[in-house]
């Protein structure tokens, strides 16, 4: 009896708090690289994003850039623990009147691996993913593929619950979230002051999020975001780097149309943007941007 109760619990437990569950992957994937620090998804799922970054100023007043983004994640939930997963990140930068040696079109694919190890209020997360990162005159001709277009991104969190309220976590991770790769700490808390509310105060993100209703939610987070890329001229005789950087606050909506689909929409604000590449005349190009507007949309369905 005590049994079929605990089970009959869990499964309203999971039930209730199904449209927050299903944020992670719908609203915090990075657009721009690829996100392995952060705690992936309990279960399988397949979702794609798009975000359209209107022009800004390249200081001092140079010119101006835009940006669009796209994303596309697929992830199998798998026994003892283990998820695996693959995903694309395609960036395309227009850059006038500067001629970058590269098109444009910056594409990155990954895999990605996760094992997590659980006890009664603690877990440990150990996740990796290669993944390569380079233009598209790069990217579709294997025979071009160098060492520097070559990623491996991983992360080691330690996480532990002393309440049902309250979540903490702290670890290292490395990808190129700021830029050129960096290891840095992770480190933060979340808190569920009332039923409707979670709060993730940390680094290198926070978040607030706000249950509007049973299949309705909404979210405001800020964090780093950018990338680095391998890149080739046309004739693939040049090569240099892409490095993005840039601080994104964000504010999405996210419906729950169906028990597997989710609909987001978000408005956001890129902010201390700061790029380098080089250009047609082999000159190393470093400049920062004014903020823009961002604007997104994103689908998923869990399976």
């Amino acid at each position: 009896m005590h049994g079929a109760i605990h089970s009959l619990g869990l499964r309203l437990f999971q039930s209730s708090f199904r449209g927050l569950c299903l944020l992670p992957f719908c609203v915090s994937s990075s657009l721009a690289g690829v996100d392995i620090c952060r705690q992936p998804a309990p279960y399988s799922y397949l979702s794609i994003a798009f975000s359209r970054q209107q022009a800004s100023s390249i200081e001092p007043d140079i010119g101006e850039i835009d940006q669009e983004n796209s994303r596309f994640d697929l992830q199998f939930q798998l026994r003892n623990d283990w998820s695996f997963g693959a995903g694309h990140r395609y960036t395309i930068l227009n850059v006038d009147p500067l001629q970058p040696q590269t098109n444009g079109h910056l594409h990155t694919y990954f895999l990605a691996l996760h094992k997590q190890r659980r006890s009664d209020n603690s877990s440990v997360r150990f996740s990796i993913a290669p993944a390569l990162s380079a233009s598209s005159n790069v990217a579709k001709k294997p025979r071009e593929y160098k060492a520097d277009a070559l990623q491996v991104l991983a992360a080691l969190i330690w996480s532990r619950q002393p309440s049902g309220r309250t979540k903490l976590w702290y670890g290292v991770c490395g990808d190129h979230r700021f830029g050129s790769y960096q290891i840095y700490p992770s480190v933060g808390i979340e808190i569920e002051p009332a039923n409707d509310w979670t709060i993730e105060l940390g680094f290198p993100a926070s978040q607030l999020t706000r249950r509007l209703s049973r299949n309705l939610a909404s979210a405001i987070r800020i964090r780093p975001d950018g990338n680095e890329w391998y890149v080739k001229d046309e004739s693939l005789e040049k090569q240099s780097r892409v490095v993005y950087e840039a601080w994104s606050l964000e504010w999405d909506i996210v419906w729950q149309a169906h028990e597997h689909l989710m609909i987001t929409a978000g408005v956001g604000r890129q902010f201390r943007n700061r790029f380098e590449l080089t250009l047609l005349d082999d000159s190393r190009a470093r400049f920062r941007s004014d903020p823009a507007t961002r604007f997104s949309a994103a689908v998923a369905w869990r399976f």
